[in-house]
């Protein structure tokens, strides 16, 4: 059997293809193409139409295949009305809106009732973002879908949700697991609109006619997971390894024996969800490189990533700053890295790469601190850190969180929910045993282990 996998990012989609070839797992190169947002009104909007040609596309390109996963972010959606249209367009979470909210929720109690630490860009915000500024929308939505659902839906007529992707909205019940009917009534929102949440890995239904004769076969498609639930799929976990999946942000967490509402976990601001495979999950969402693509992209053009590392490894600036209070979003990087430095009575730093070098001592000190947090409130010992994402190749990244964890760092996946995707996909059709899994991804994609730094 052959699967496609396709993984919505903020900025581009990608997507690869795979097959089980005796003992080794057959993967196509990962592919990838833009997935912009436009400025559209008032708002910052995804240009669905163009996506969805791209999705298409690669759909086209790829085949024949046996089955399609589409994974994705959480928070955006789609709103449809009567006839199926869109109304509104897709906002972003990148747009400003959930900051001119006038009447906030309790905290509180909505992480007593999901066990979600609600962002304020989250689905639930964005929908009381949308009534208070644009009432009448929701008011017309006959239908509510995430991004990868609605993509779903136009290849396959099907309207649903999975679990893992529905639990990062805030609006599910942390008890039923499934949407919240008294929090949405006391919201002020309209429980109708929500679709069926389904089981990760449940089978949505085939590519409809029109599809079919557009990509030139039929497939089966899986309903749509959420991204972080799959870099979980892609890790080699236990109960001594913790996940840190990099990139632009960071996700720290563990799998646990079911949901924690302790009141350590909500102060501490810890999610609660469910993987695919039904196993809970506790993670906590924090920056990632995203300070040093911001230098990046004051230094000459063409600089590399790799240039960036080599640099800052060779600098290797001795002290380090704390990442979490570090003001970044409406300011200048460089000049919040300087205030913090006068802050400790230490000198301003002009050069980029010497900054870099700073970030990059710094996020590993903010992730021990981060890991040891955690062992904290779930009363447990990580001896070891399953690094995946975009900084699982940075040696440099690697070396100093075992240096100054003392813990043994273990790199997988550079694209873990793409690969989690792919694997979990087998899984689900039973090709590949969740046993067999590690080896599989293991064979096909390689591993470095740095041993513990005492």
């Amino acid at each position: 059997m052959k699967y496609l996998a396709f993984d919505i990012g903020a900025r581009e989609v990608k997507y690869a293809l795979a097959e089980r070839v005796g003992n080794h797992l057959g993967l196509t190169k990962v592919q990838s193409f833009r997935n912009n947002v436009k400025k559209e009104g008032a708002h910052l909007l995804w240009e669905l139409d163009g996506i969805f040609s791209s999705v298409l596309n690669a759909i086209r390109e790829s085949g024949p295949v046996d089955s399609i996963l589409i994974d994705s972010f959480a928070s955006d959606y789609v709103l449809l009305d009567e006839r199926d249209d869109v109304i509104g367009g897709a906002v972003s979470y990148l747009d400003e809106r959930t900051e001119r909210i006038t009447e906030l929720p309790n905290e509180a109690w909505i992480f007593n009732r999901t066990g979600f630490h609600s962002r304020r860009n989250s689905t639930l915000y964005q929908l009381l973002a949308q009534k208070e500024e644009e009432s009448e929308l929701l008011e017309r939505a006959v239908s509510l879908l995430f991004l990868p659902d609605y993509f779903n839906f136009l290849l396959t007529g099907v309207k649903k949700t999975s679990l893992s992707m529905a639990a990062t909205s805030s609006l599910v019940n942390a008890e039923s697991l499934d949407w919240d009917d008294e929090m949405i009534s006391e919201l002020g929102l309209k429980r109708s609109m929500f679709p069926p949440i389904a089981q990760d890995g449940e089978t949505l239904g085939m590519l409809s006619e029109k599809i079919e004769k557009e990509v030139g076969f039929s497939s089966s498609v899986i309903v749509s997971a959420h991204d972080t639930s799959l870099a979980y799929m892609a890790s080699e976990l236990d109960d001594d390894t913790i996940m840190l999946s990099v990139g632009g942000f960071a996700r720290l967490g563990t799998y646990v024996s079911g949901y924690n509402l302790s009141d350590e976990v909500m102060h501490g601001n810890y999610t609660n969800s469910v993987a695919p495979g039904g196993r809970c999950t506790i993670t906590k969402y924090l920056m990632g490189t995203m300070l040093i693509q911001r230098l990046k992209e004051g230094m000459k053009e063409g600089t590399s990533y790799d240039e960036i590392m080599r640099k800052a490894r060779a600098i290797h600036y001795p002290d380090e700053i704390d990442i979490g209070a570090l003001e970044y979003e409406h300011s200048d990087v460089l000049e919040s890295i300087n205030r913090c430095l006068e802050k400790k009575g230490l000198e301003s730093i002009e050069d980029l790469f010497e900054a870099s070098s700073l970030v990059y001592s710094s996020l590993a000190a903010y992730y021990e601190k981060e890991i040891e947090a955690m062992e904290e409130v779930l009363s447990r010992r990580f001896s070891r850190i399953f690094l995946v994402g975009g900084a699982s190749k940075d040696l440099y990244l690697a070396l100093l969180l075992a240096l100054k964890s003392k813990r043994e760092v273990i790199t997988g996946p550079v694209d873990a929910a793409l690969s989690g995707n792919l694997i979990f996909q087998m899984i689900q059709s039973k090709e590949v045993d969740e046993e067999e899994k590690d080896a599989l991804i293991k064979k096909a994609l390689g591993r470095m282990t740095i041993k513990r730094m005492d």
